[in-house]
């Protein structure tokens, strides 16, 4: 029998992680955004999208709360849809919307925090 309660739970914490991630971004909170992610997040888009060439843009763990904290997601709307797209015991799989880019997370739990680990996005603006 399986415990909908407990994947309830773990929904809502995953949901709950990746709008953080997003509001964090959104308000200038470099320490808020360093709570959402794993210190080696791989956070990657193409840098030619389209482009024959295999070449990724990389935003390192520091990178992006540097960005963050530096105020660069505060002219945005602050708004995002968050789906979580499946939880399958301690990993999770998040897309999320918003005015400037659509990411797809990969969330792991460490103990009882999930922590965003992996970002593939892509920039509409």
């Amino acid at each position: 029998m399986v415990d909908t309660s407990a994947l309830d739970a773990d929904v809502e914490a995953v949901a709950r992680v990746a709008t953080e991630y997003f509001q964090s971004w959104f308000a200038g909170d470099g320490e808020r955004m360093r709570a959402c992610l794993h210190p080696v997040l791989a956070k990657r888009r193409p840098e030619q999208p389209g482009a024959a060439s295999l070449t990724l843009h990389e935003d390192p763990t520091e990178r992006l709360i540097a960005d963050t904290a530096s105020g660069e997601g505060s002219g945005f709307e602050p708004v995002q849809e968050v789906t979580v797209l499946d939880v399958f015991r301690d990993i999770a799989t998040v897309m999320v919307r918003s005015a400037p880019f659509v990411e797809y997370l990969h969330l792991a739990r460490f103990g009882d925090r999930w922590l965003i680990v992996n970002a593939l996005y892509c920039v509409l603006v």
